[in-house]
């Protein structure tokens, strides 16, 4: 009978250790955890400062018209015109810049023409003078159609606290056909005030 010899050693081969997969993902998950928890920047050094107290107001932008003056009592005839005035004053803190526009129209007694056709035969006129005296027919300024007349947004521009007076024209066409005699036209100007860029 053979027997194996039993051996025992004196010396033991190092043992090795082995990471725990869990711990280890434990230990990265908390240490990226913490860096982006903290965020902001690490700087050796930082201040504030505060300015002096500073009041910033906002301006005002208001106008004011009068009414149009010396146009109702006058009668037209094929290629001739009447005028009537109307004051504008800048009443707020800024420069405006102006438009004149046509925003309603009422024609009556048309009886053998219609509102159209009687609006279609006339035309205004808008020009800036210095003085009511100076309104005349013939001035050179923004024209139009009555019913789509509009002077655009920068008509002409007031300053601040300025006024101007508005010579308005109303001229009946040369052409103007007799279906139109007898007319009555209304119609309504809205002066408009917009802040002026620099």
């Amino acid at each position: 009978m053979t027997s194996t010899p039993r051996t025992t050693g004196r010396h033991r081969a190092p043992r090795r250790h082995r990471w725990a997969w869990p711990t280890a993902l434990a230990l990265v998950v908390a240490v990226v955890t913490a860096v982006i928890g903290s965020g902001g920047t690490y700087a050796l050094w930082n201040g504030t400062a505060s300015t002096s107290a500073s009041t910033v107001r906002s301006a005002t932008a208001t106008i004011s018209t009068g009414p149009l003056s010396a146009m109702n009592t006058a009668v037209l005839g094929p290629g001739t015109g009447v005028t009537g005035t109307f004051a504008v004053r800048s009443t707020g803190s800024i420069p405006l810049t102006m438009r004149v526009a046509t925003t309603s129209t009422n024609v009556a007694y048309a009886t053998n023409a219609t509102p159209a056709a009687v609006l279609g035969e006339l035309t205004l006129r808008l020009a800036v003078v210095g003085s009511a005296a100076d309104c005349r027919t013939g001035l050179s300024g923004a024209s139009g159609r009555l019913a789509s007349f509009d002077t655009g947004s920068s008509s002409f521009t007031l300053a601040a606290g300025a006024s101007a007076v508005g010579c308005v024209e109303m001229d009946l066409d040369a052409d103007a056909p007799q279906t139109v005699a007898g007319a009555v036209t209304d119609f309504t100007l809205t002066v408009t005030g917009t802040q002026a860029t620099a």
